[in-house]
């Protein structure tokens, strides 16, 4: 699956309200437990010109490390 059809993943099966591949992208970079990578339980392979990764680690990692997004906010001038 690559981060786009991931985010969608995540939405149909219940596991999140609402993320976009930017926000997988950035659990991906900055979470610690990320399971995939250099040096990590799963690596990323390219499909057609695609980062694509294993599905079931995928789904695992959000059901362990629930995603809370407060959704879109407004610029603090407008609070």
């Amino acid at each position: 699956m690559t981060f786009q059809s991931g985010a969608r993943l995540l939405i149909e099966l219940g596991i999140v309200k609402h993320i976009t591949h930017q926000g997988i992208r950035y659990i991906a970079y900055h979470h610690e437990e990320w399971p995939f990578g250099d040096g990590k339980a799963h690596q990323y392979w390219e499909l057609a010109g695609a980062i694509v990764m294993a599905s079931e680690p995928f789904v695992e990692f959000f059901e362990k490390h629930p995603h809370t997004d407060p959704g879109p906010q407004r610029p603090r001038d407008e609070q």
